[in-house]
């Protein structure tokens, strides 16, 4: 029973020092990294925000659609 006992504890200690092992995934970005990568965010936004600027006037200023002159019947027709 002691065996036992001691192999669990064994075991648990394992386990739990596995899980305070740090992951290579959660390693830190060396900072020329966090700089290229706010740039390039920064860069994006300015980007999408002008984008949709002048998309958003485009729509403003366009005209009114017409509608179409093909109808099965002549009620639409002008």
């Amino acid at each position: 029973m002691r065996k036992l006992t001691a192999g669990m504890v064994g075991l648990a200690v394992l386990v739990l020092g596995a899980g305070l092992a740090p992951s290579p995934a959660l390693a830190k970005c060396p900072k020329e990294c966090k700089v290229q990568i706010r740039t390039q965010d920064k860069t994006c936004k300015q980007t999408c925000k002008t984008t949709k600027k002048t998309e958003s006037m485009a729509c403003k200023t366009g005209a009114n659609p017409t509608p179409p002159t093909c109808s099965p019947s002549g009620a639409f027709l002008p």
